[in-house]
């Protein structure tokens, strides 16, 4: 069987499939072929740690990546755990086409042994690891012109909705945080915003709803690329032994949404779609959480594979084929490094969370773009939020009201307190000590 990984960068969950007011056609034929998660969470806010989670079953702090790869310099402890060099060895043709954030790009990722770059075989533009818009062009040939009979697992990485922070002249982009686009040219001035929503938890402003306006442009291109992506593999006839799994890496670029650990910052979109006669076909919509972690176990299952490393997640198959009625009683995120430290750990139960964080004052991490000196102006950064959070997800969704210090809710303040801590200690993290591994790159 096939593997395709079609991922996105910074898309979150806010995509038509889930019912956000978006024209995502491609994402939507592909929800109602498949089974759709409705509350899928990432294991990290940002883009490193959270595909190493991904990419190995394994929570961030395990595999090493408390940060970004690349400028900061965080890998693997170990990239045997990584999937491409697991299924390199049993006997997978492994394929890149576009972003990845497990390595440094620039330095080519060599702990990742994909045996075919495309971006390497007809370089664009000098650099793989990142895409463009002739990536997409390189995928549909490979699916076109494929004579391996080995199976493949081609991961199609999309920049799309990430805001442009790259400059590319030729392109007319010059790293101007305003668009949502790193391979597209737009003018976020002639779009129309005035009939456009802002984010639920960002106050309705002409600043805020024309940087929405921009992420939907962005996200109807993604929804292109990947719409592309998926019209070769079926006319190529691929789609009959392929399994798609289709994700973003971790929440929106906004204030409030990526680098934190709200559930703007970590819920993502995740829909999986298998061959004819898979259990993950025929428009499915699971309600349970699921999380990121459980990705490898299920691709595990499904090809008879068994990892040489320990992993967290569990497989879905029991969710999707109706065996169970839940799959997680809790799941848990956290952050470390985003080039600043700002560690903060959280566990999730279906109405329930609770954040622990070193430091009683942030958030510290801006975003980028035009919501944030709006958000900055309001007093959102650097906020005295204690060094602990509790939410009700039911009657508060947008995590406004802390009720750590409320009386009624001391059990369920002391019970998530006690999972976090088995959690962390189960999994070796360092968070108790506040004794953080400094970034490779400033030991350099």
């Amino acid at each position: 069987m096939n593997l395709l990984y079609l991922h996105a960068h910074d898309a979150g969950r806010y995509v038509q499939p889930y019912g956000f007011p978006f024209e995502n056609p491609n994402l939507m034929r592909f929800a109602r072929e498949g089974t759709l998660f409705r509350k899928a969470f990432c294991a990290a806010p940002t883009c490193g740690p959270s595909r190493a989670a991904l990419l190995s079953g394994q929570y961030p702090h395990q595999v090493g990546m408390f940060g970004l790869p690349g400028g900061s310099g965080w890998r693997f402890d170990d990239y045997d755990k990584h999937l491409v060099n697991q299924l390199n060895e049993w006997g997978y043709e492994t394929v890149l086409a576009g972003v990845q954030h497990e390595d440094d790009h620039k330095a080519h990722f060599p702990g990742i042994r994909y045996e075919r770059v495309l971006e390497r075989e007809t370089p664009t533009r000098g650099q793989d690891g990142e895409f463009y818009p002739e990536t997409i062009d390189k995928v549909e040939s490979f699916l076109a012109t494929r004579d391996d009979a080995r199976p493949f697992f081609l991961s199609v990485g999309i920049d799309e909705p990430h805001r442009d922070n790259l400059a590319r002249p030729e392109l007319n982009l010059h790293g101007k945080s305003n668009r949502f686009t790193k391979t597209r040219y737009y003018d976020p001035d002639r779009l129309d915003w005035r009939y456009t929503a802002p984010p639920p938890w960002l106050p309705d402003l002409p600043e805020v709803r024309k940087d929405m306006e921009s992420y939907r442009e962005g996200v109807r291109i993604m929804d292109e690329y990947m719409g592309r992506v998926l019209y070769a593999l079926r006319h190529n006839g691929l789609e009959e032994n392929t399994l798609v799994v289709i994700t973003s890496d971790h929440g929106i670029e906004f204030p409030g949404g990526k680098k934190t650990l709200r559930d703007q910052g970590t819920q993502v979109m995740l829909m999986i779609r298998g061959p004819e006669g898979s259990p993950f076909n025929g428009g499915q919509v699971i309600e349970p959480m699921v999380s990121h972690l459980d990705i490898l176990p299920t691709l595990f299952e499904l090809i008879g594979k068994t990892p040489a490393h320990q992993l967290e997640g569990k497989s879905l198959l029991p969710l999707v084929r109706g065996e169970t009625e839940t799959l997680h009683e809790a799941t848990f995120a956290e952050q470390t490094y985003h080039g600043d430290l700002e560690p903060l750990r959280s566990v999730r139960t279906e109405r329930w969370k609770y954040i622990r964080r070193h430091s009683p004052t942030g958030p510290w991490m801006r975003h980028d773009g035009p919501s944030t000196p709006v958000m900055e102006a309001c007093g959102h950064y650097d906020r005295d939020r204690g060094t602990e959070e509790l939410y009700d997800l039911y009657l508060d969704p947008m995590e406004a009201c802390n009720r750590i210090h409320d009386p009624d809710c001391a059990a369920i303040r002391d019970d998530l307190a006690q999972r976090l801590e088995e959690w962390m200690e189960a999994t070796g993290d360092c968070f108790p000590s506040g004794d953080f591994p400094e970034p490779p790159a400033s030991k350099a």
